[in-house]
């Protein structure tokens, strides 16, 4: 509902203010109807009698940029996480970091011993309630599917994995749980059996609540593949130093000291990161 001001137009004239005409100058450069939605509200807030309509369209259109630069940034996500190859340690490195920021301590590339055999396990994350071995599929191309195979073979080591945990008096009162998390999908048959053993399956879409894309979307965690500003040489040599995200250089620039760039480089890079560690507060 259009709020009741009256705007004054660069010609002098005062008129009611019409939400119709910000939404079709809107639609006009491009916003989708669900941007224009989250827009108009926020334009709303900021009216007052008398306010001229080059400032209402000058926040409007600041407003659009702001989304717009978000879904890019979205869209970069999902493709920096592909090119964190090509072995997939980045990417249980990335899964780590993930479930560190939804509250979760965590361990990376751990042996742990089962009641039959010792199993390499990618990632355990665990807090005062549960306890989670993660397996990460990592694909560097799009399209690649996880068959039933995969959760096959990852249940059978949960499961002996677990005959030990419950033994162990740091565990008593945790509920345990195993996961197979992949940056593309699974197909059907892997979702059916992953529900029916209790084994939780992430892929990029999947499931409809806790899809790998809604958890790094809202926990912005951008990886150094995101930074337009370094070759992808570059980008590997930072991540075998140990600088998976972006905010590890936010936090340690002189990381980038240990790579052969120029200063004037290194600052475009730096303005970046910050930006990109940012970036989720504007969507």
């Amino acid at each position: 509902m259009s709020k009741h001001v009256h705007v004054k137009k660069s010609t002098g004239v005062i008129e009611p203010f019409s939400e119709a005409k910000l939404s079709r100058s809107l639609r006009n450069s491009g916003a989708s109807e669900d941007i224009i939605d989250l827009i108009l509200p926020k334009i709303h807030s900021t009216l007052y009698e008398g306010i001229s309509t080059k400032e209402i369209y000058r926040k409007a259109f600041m407003l659009l940029h702001r989304q717009l630069h978000a879904l890019a940034a979205r869209y970069s996500l999902k493709k920096a996480i592909m090119e964190l190859g090509p072995t997939g340690y980045p990417f249980e490195k990335y899964i780590g970091e993930l479930m560190r920021y939804y509250g979760f301590r965590v361990e990376v590339g751990r042996i742990l011993s089962g009641k039959c055999v010792s199993h390499e396990v990618d990632v355990i994350a665990w807090n005062d309630r549960n306890k989670y071995m993660i397996e990460c599929k990592y694909h560097n191309t799009a399209g690649k599917v996880s068959n039933v195979q995969t959760p096959l073979y990852i249940q059978s080591r949960f499961l002996d994995v677990k005959s030990v945990w419950e033994t162990q008096e740091e565990n008593q009162g945790k509920k345990f749980q195993g996961w197979v998390v992949t940056n593309t999908r699974f197909s059907e048959d892997a979702k059916t059996y992953g529900k029916c053993v209790g084994l939780h399956l992430v892929d990029w879409d999947y499931p409809l609540v806790g899809s790998l894309k809604e958890l790094v979307e809202n926990a912005g965690l951008f990886p150094v593949t995101a930074i337009t500003n370094l070759t992808k040489k570059q980008k590997h040599e930072l991540i075998e130093k140990g600088a998976v995200l972006c905010a590890d250089l936010n936090e340690n620039p002189e990381l980038l000291d240990t790579i052969q760039i120029s200063p004037q480089t290194k600052e475009k890079i730096i303005k970046e990161v910050e930006n990109l560690c940012h970036q989720v507060d504007h969507v």
